[in-house]
């Protein structure tokens, strides 16, 4: 599993981990898990790949459960310039084009966040 390699290059910002669900099948994989951070604040994943198409969403909250970041590529946003890929700020109204499309890179952006 990619997954448990790319947390241990995080183990110092990672408290725990939890995959509620891995299949893998011919043509699709789909995972879903959490990360729980030294900080409190928690990384829900949903990272599904199919054969010719891939839907994820990366929902980082504090450890109050209110949303930080979340990055996901739900097709709404065709005016953003990396679209469909985009990050909600703070809320879901404040949208922003993304490049942090995989597992490594958001947990490359909450590392420099909890870091600071």
């Amino acid at each position: 599993m990619r997954m448990l390699n790319v947390l241990k290059a995080f183990q110092s910002i990672v408290k725990t981990y939890t995959v509620e669900l891995f299949e893998r099948e011919t043509n699709c994989k789909r995972l879903k898990a959490t990360i729980t951070f030294i900080d409190g604040s928690k990384l829900f994943i949903k990272d599904y790949n199919f054969s010719s198409e891939r839907k994820y969403s990366y929902h980082w909250a504090d450890r109050y459960g209110k949303l930080i970041i979340r990055w996901d590529n739900a097709p709404h946003w065709h005016q953003l310039t990396t679209f469909p890929h985009h990050k909600h700020i703070g809320s879901s109204e404040r949208v922003e084009p993304s490049l942090e499309i995989d597992l490594n890179s958001v947990l490359m952006f909450i590392k420099r966040q909890i870091s600071d």
